[in-house]
């Protein structure tokens, strides 16, 4: 996503925090969502942006894309957006990595209309524009402050697609970086390699860290998930015992800034990713997080239709 484009949308995100949304369907008649291997939080982040927009949502999501040509797929998107306005898509292959995304890569120059990509398995832009629409919210300009993007213990891994967008997002934004990880849960190295030139480019500093003590010091918003590894991305349910190690990745009122934000996103684990105590902390915003999912996913939209 262009940083041009992540601006004009976290800039939309705020009008409808603060204004509500503008409804569509007097020029708009309908959207199409083209899902496949989508969370269900993505379908209710749609159906409540859709709702909010004032428009019907018409899901013509894929049953059987894994068994279908890169060709195929993008001529049924041709086929689907004669149909709408604009198309919400998700393609996220879970038998390879980085199919998904190569395929995502084509709906748009395949499409009649605007296209809003959700995610796809190596990037999740809507997931962290909704972070960063949290922290603005709260912290206000992110310029010059320290974000930090950690991995957590916990016992659902997910996918990094959040974190990778999260790190690009960031730096967009004019905040400075900080990736907090074990060493065997690491993000993409083309994702690090991109941030660093971003960094570079924009004045800003962009840091790795691979213990969690002290890791937190000076954040003024910190995301935490728990990702698996890169190297065995079909099995999460293999790195257990390896996680095993890193019990003591959790967020805790303690350890947390005086100051800083925190959020994270489903699957919920207070009891490993952040402490019970942190459930009522006013630090953290997590409980904002599908309503902030909806209001960016109609940002987009808008965005994308003007």
């Amino acid at each position: 996503m262009e940083r041009s484009s992540v601006l004009e949308i976290l800039r939309i995100g705020h009008e409808i925090l603060k204004s509500g949304t503008p409804e569509l369907h007097d020029r708009v008649h309908a959207l199409g969502m083209m899902f496949y291997g989508a969370s269900e939080h993505d379908r209710q982040a749609s159906q409540l942006a859709a709702a909010m927009l004032g428009v019907p949502l018409v899901d013509l999501s894929w049953s059987d894309a894994g068994a279908k040509s890169s060709r195929l797929l993008l001529e049924e998107v041709r086929m689907a957006s004669k149909a709408v306005d604009l198309l919400v898509t998700c393609f996220s292959e879970s038998e390879t990595f980085g199919d998904g995304y190569e395929v995502s890569r084509g709906f748009s120059s395949a499409s009649d209309v605007p296209v809003v990509n959700v995610a796809d398995d190596i990037l999740g832009w809507q997931s962290a524009l909704t972070h960063l629409l949290g922290f603005e919210e709260r912290r206000g300009d992110l310029s010059g402050r320290q974000l930090v993007v950690s991995w957590g213990f916990g016992s659902s891994f997910s996918r990094p697609t959040t974190a990778h967008s999260l790190v690009l997002g960031g730096l967009m934004v004019g905040a400075n970086v900080r990736i907090v990880s074990p060493p065997e849960f690491s993000l993409m190295n083309r994702i690090r390699s991109k941030a660093t030139k971003q960094a570079s480019d924009l004045g800003l500093t962009f840091e790795q860290l691979h213990e969690f003590d002290g890791a937190l010091a000076g954040a003024d918003a910190i995301f935490a998930s728990n990702w698996l590894r890169l190297d065995d991305y079909n099995h999460p349910e293999r790195h257990w015992a390896s996680a095993k190690e890193y019990q003591d990745w959790c967020i805790t009122p303690d350890n947390l800034p005086q100051d800083c934000i925190f959020s994270t996103e489903p699957p919920l684990q207070p009891e490993l990713l952040y402490s019970p105590a942190m459930v009522e902390d006013p630090r953290n915003i997590t409980s904002g997080w599908l309503s902030r999912r909806a209001i960016t996913l109609a940002a987009s939209t808008l965005h994308s239709l003007r």
